[in-house]
């Protein structure tokens, strides 16, 4: 009988496993290695070849007509408009409309206005008629009619419709284009009746337009934010409360502060805080200092930074700071000390001293660079400080932190009039240093109009001397900085944001090339394991919608590129972001990648390329702790975590990327 059970599990060990093989779905190939035209159509969206695109957008066959279309919300062409519009207006398949109506959208020229107005009055497909509603929302301006029609129009029953409507009105508002009646409209599709998309788009609406008063709708804001069953709806309207004046909204405030059992709608809830009377909510924020959740209390700590008063007891966050067991929210604690005992010259050594003693003790250079920032509040630090600047080799992290806390320093009031020329010369010595960092630091300082910079300088040439260095595109975001920079002092208006022209793109397109070969071979569904110290999470690369990108992290990854490299950025209830092999998030690589606008929204658990603007995507990518619609067609987003959120909400700066592998 024994011999006859080993036999059978013997056996069972061998069916199993072929079941289990048998069963697994196999990867499914990628819609551009079945046809090579849509591949064709998206290569020229990456070279942004627009003449070829137009062409495509008159072909038969209207999958590619579509393709040509979703091009243009990429490449964002204004040449584009016409066509398109002429798309909008006349095309008999409703995904022609609709991807015609979103690349509008993002090209965002007013211009198109009137005519995707005209398109969301006589739309009938419900999804071409919900992203019409939605760029037009992009487009919209008070006089225009666009808005008018977006917050007075009866409202569709359908609900992806309605979806659009309210997403159109979420639009306008990123723009600050606003009415009493588009708020009105907002709050009318936040009840508890309306689809979860449209209550989402709704209570974005209110909490992310620009200089709202909300008291008016304040009953209305409290009544969704007891009742609403979504939770990222409930983080939105936690972080509106402060633009309401009441005592309803203050204690509600207060109790989500005290009481709300998710982690993000607590941290949503210190960002109100920051509206009400301080002595309202100290006792509650001082309670947060002690949260289960450490961004909960790295957010509180934060809160009494920018907002102690000045007549605060300094001795009580220094207590409260040297025992605290998250390093960065004990480093903030006792910056808050050092700031509010200003006066003290007895304390602010005392203080000094402490900070000191822990920047010579971190054992990692991210430590030292929560201590450097904490000594940025005080000019007794500023010795200590400038020693850790230059120090040879250097440290990026280290660097950077120390510049950025003297620049702070040089803002305060109580900035020793004497130090002035030091500065300066520390300033230009950042520049000379030709590190990206502290040259795109020192450079936004340089044109700060609060510090009246100019007076310290007989002459600039050094300026333009370290612009010749910089390397473009992977330099990119430096050379904005000193661009604008030198324009300042020349006494000429500042250029706008750097956007490659069409040589630009087309020499980065010839020094880097998409890896197509790479794009064809990555299945629909690819997913890749990010191995870090706090745990490992896995991501699906969304090959179809950003092949660029997607290959490109694909490429990085089996490099082995992101090993050992560092989260270093982490802002509750937005982003952790890491790949800078830097680790100070000024690095990048040689090469820069073409952005790729698809059409997705960055819910939670979205990733996406950081950039310094449209069209210069490098190594580094952010993963979204909550939605943030509001990047949606400004940054390309090419994965989405598939398992292990609980691990992205966790991550704090400094944690290591220990591998990333694709499986």
């Amino acid at each position: 009988m024994r011999l006859c059970r080993l036999l059978f599990l013997s056996l069972l060990t061998l069916v199993l496993p072929a079941r289990a093989v048998a069963q697994a779905p196999k990867p499914r190939p990628n819609r551009f290695r079945q046809d090579s035209t849509l591949l064709r159509i998206r290569r020229l969206q990456d070279a942004r070849a627009t003449a070829p695109l137009l062409g495509f957008l008159r072909h038969p066959n209207p999958a590619y007509r579509a393709e040509a279309a979703d091009a243009f919300a990429s490449v964002q062409a204004f040449v584009a408009r016409g066509p398109l519009e002429q798309l909008l207006a006349t095309d008999p398949v409703p995904t022609v409309r609709r991807a015609a109506a979103r690349a509008l959208g993002l090209v965002a020229d007013t211009l198109a206005q009137p005519a995707v107005l005209a398109a969301a009055k006589t739309e009938r497909d419900p999804r071409a008629r919900a992203t019409t509603l939605e760029a037009l929302g992009r487009l919209a301006t008070v006089h225009g009619g666009g808005l008018r029609y977006l917050a007075d129009e009866t409202l569709p029953l359908d609900a992806v419709e309605r979806a659009g409507w309210a997403w159109g009105l979420a639009r306008a508002g990123q723009r600050g284009v606003v009415t009493d009646a588009a708020v009105a409209r907002a709050v009318q599709l936040l009840q508890a009746d309306q689809p979860p998309a449209v209550r989402l788009a709704a209570a974005h609406f209110l909490s992310r337009t620009p200089r709202l008063d909300l008291t008016a709708h304040g009953s209305a804001l409290l009544t969704a934010l007891r009742t609403d069953s979504l939770r990222d709806v409930r983080i939105a309207l936690a972080g509106s409360l402060g633009r309401v004046a009441s005592p309803a909204a203050a204690a509600a405030t207060l109790n989500l502060l005290r009481g709300a059992p998710d982690a993000h709608v607590r941290t949503a809830a210190l960002r109100a805080a920051a509206k009400l009377r301080y002595e309202q909510v100290k006792e509650a924020v001082w309670g947060a200092l002690a949260d289960a959740d450490p961004l909960v209390a790295l957010s509180a700590a934060e809160y009494f930074l920018a907002n102690a008063p000045a007549d605060e007891a300094a001795a009580m966050f220094r207590h409260r700071g040297s025992r605290h067991p998250d390093p960065q929210t004990q480093a903030t604690l006792l910056a808050t000390a050092l700031k509010l005992s200003a006066k003290q010259a007895d304390v602010v050594q005392g203080i000094i001293q402490d900070i000191s003693t822990r920047l010579r003790e971190a054992p990692t250079d991210t430590r030292k660079s929560f201590w450097l920032r904490a000594l940025g509040q005080n000019p007794a630090g500023y010795e200590i400080i400038a020693r850790e600047i230059f120090v040879a080799p250097l440290r990026p992290a280290v660097a950077s932190a120390g510049l950025e806390a003297l620049v702070m320093l040089r803002g305060r009031a109580d900035f020793p009039e004497a130090r002035r020329p030091v500065f300066a010369a520390a300033l230009r010595q950042a520049v000379e240093t030709g590190d990206v960092a502290l040259v795109g630091i020192a450079a936004g300082a340089l044109r700060d109009p609060a510090l009246k910079l100019k007076a310290d300088f007989a002459d600039f040439e050094f300026l333009s001397a370290a612009r010749q260095r910089l390397v473009v595109p992977r330099d990119v975001e430096t050379a904005q900085e000193l661009d604008q920079t030198i324009a300042y002092f020349d006494g000429k208006p500042v250029p706008a944001p750097y956007r490659p022209s069409p040589s630009e793109l087309a020499a980065q397109l010839a020094a880097h090339p998409t890896d197509w070969k790479r794009v064809v071979k990555l299945p629909v569904g690819q997913l890749a394991t990010v191995a870090t110290s706090r745990g490992t999470f896995t991501l699906e690369l969304l090959v179809e919608q950003a092949p660029a990108a997607a290959a490109s992290f694909a490429g990085l990854a089996e490099r082995k590129f992101y090993d050992n490299t560092l989260f270093h950025r982490v802002v509750p209830n937005f982003v952790a972001q890491g790949g800078d092999p830097r680790g100070d998030g000024w690095g990048g690589l040689d090469y820069t990648l073409r952005s790729e606008l698809a059409d997705e929204s960055f819910s939670t658990g979205a990733v996406g390329l950081a950039s310094a603007g449209l069209n210069t995507e490098s190594c580094q990518w952010f993963v979204m702790h909550c939605p943030a619609p509001h990047l949606d067609g400004r940054y390309t987003l090419f994965a989405r975590v598939r398992e292990g959120q609980n691990v992205v909400d966790a991550l704090r700066v400094g944690d290591i990327i220990e591998k990333v592998r694709l499986k």
